[in-house]
């Protein structure tokens, strides 16, 4: 552990962290916007983010997703550095690292795995939920973390809690249409209906956590923090 530890010193001290959250933007951004450029045939309010993964411009989203999975990572461990105060209990710092990293790791793994084999599919749902989930704990963690550091402004505590709160707002959907789909007949059309808002609520997190990193990134860029 020691010996990543300082590989990232040694990596901070040729480009700070912020540097990394800003290229992570750029990468998943810009890969979404080329491929919703270049597949006119996607409708975004009807169908899911993985069916864009496999229209006419996917590749760009699949590969900008997957830049930004990685280098999301190292600015994700220098901004738990930023957060680390006195008022914070040290397991909840790890807890939010540790699950931080995780939810990187499991979207480059959302985007590596995709296609239309079933067995191939189901490891790319998984893992889409597994990110989820992690986002959705260390974007609460670390919007506690931020409201006792005086460094982060109340502003960005609150944008961060919103953001927060969107991952955990799309998951029950999300769980509901797949309960639904297990037991179609206990709730099938109910189910579908759930899932004319997911297309939409689905873009909402994936923007959301994009400018999460961007607006974090730059503010500590501006703060020299």
């Amino acid at each position: 552990m020691k010996k990543v530890y300082d590989f990232f010193d040694k990596l901070f001290n040729h480009a700070p962290g912020y540097f990394f959250g800003i290229l992570a933007f750029i990468f998943g951004f810009f890969g979404t916007i080329l491929a919703l450029l270049l597949s006119p045939e996607y409708i975004f309010w009807q169908k899911s983010i993985s069916i864009l993964g496999h229209q006419t411009g996917g590749i760009y989203l699949r590969i900008g997703i997957i830049l930004f999975g990685i280098t999301s990572i190292p600015f994700l461990i220098y901004f738990v550095r930023r957060l680390k105060n006195e008022n914070v209990n040290g397991y909840l710092i790890k807890i939010g690292l540790y699950t931080s990293i995780f939810s990187s790791i499991t979207t480059v793994l959302t985007e590596s795995f995709t296609g239309v084999n079933e067995f191939i599919s189901s490891l790319h749902g998984l893992f889409a939920l597994l990110s989820w989930m992690g986002a959705s704990i260390f974007l609460t963690i670390f919007s506690i973390m931020m409201s006792k550091n005086p460094n982060f402004s109340k502003m960005q505590t609150i944008i961060s809690y919103i953001v927060a709160g969107i991952f955990i707002f799309y998951l029950i959907p999300f769980f509901t249409t797949n309960f639904c789909n297990y037991y179609p007949d206990l709730c099938y059309n109910f189910g579908r209906a759930v899932y004319t808002i997911m297309p939409t609520t689905e873009w909402i997190v994936h923007f959301g956590i994009l400018f999460w990193l961007l607006i974090n990134s730059c503010y500590l860029l501006y703060k020299k923090i």
